[in-house]
């Protein structure tokens, strides 16, 4: 009701509804930033901000129901996070990058996390040309941590045929990233 409400333009309605998922939101951004997510410079409380701003500015339009939101979710933050790792890398070859309160470990840590981010995007962009739906299933099932039924939901595909594409997804990204 809220989404259809905030797709009608009430502005409060489309609060309420990411003020409803806002911990789903965590859950998204924990996934997305993997099991070391408080040890990083940006952190979920930040991603979900920028993600939340994101969306704020995208508004309810074409938002159908609670997973395609997080699906979308999902999708603003893993462009954040390419955006953080790409400026990263630049200030790093810029000379700019300079250790503050990060030992040199979590610096090279993050380095490290910073180019992985650069490797995946690519190679999700070279799945992108190959099959669009198989990237927005990895956003989900990976990126947004939906089970199989809420993102054949959000995605509006059947059940069968986005464990299809999640598995050869899957093999074709590892062989993208030459880790087959």
């Amino acid at each position: 009701m809220l989404l259809q409400r905030a797709r009608d333009g009430d502005a409060a309605a489309w609060d309420q509804a990411v003020a409803l998922v806002y911990q789903d939101l965590r859950g998204v951004a924990h996934n997305v930033l993997g099991p070391r997510a408080g040890d990083r410079t940006l952190d979920v409380t930040s991603l979900v901000n920028e993600c939340y701003l994101r969306l704020e500015r995208k508004g309810a339009l074409g938002v159908e129901n609670r997973q395609h939101l997080l699906a979308v979710a999902a999708r603003a933050m893993r462009q954040l996070l390419i955006n953080y790792a790409r400026d990263r890398s630049a200030q790093k070859r810029e000379g700019r990058l300079h250790q503050t309160t990060l030992s040199a470990a979590d610096e090279q840590t993050a380095d490290l996390e910073a180019d992985h981010w650069i490797s995946l995007d690519g190679a999700l962009h070279t799945l992108a040309l190959e099959d669009e739906l198989a990237v927005r299933v990895i956003e989900c099932r990976v990126f947004a941590g939906m089970t199989d039924e809420e993102s054949a939901k959000a995605l509006n595909v059947p059940l069968r045929t986005l464990q299809r594409i999640f598995a050869h997804s899957k093999v074709r990204l590892a062989q993208l990233l030459g880790t087959t």
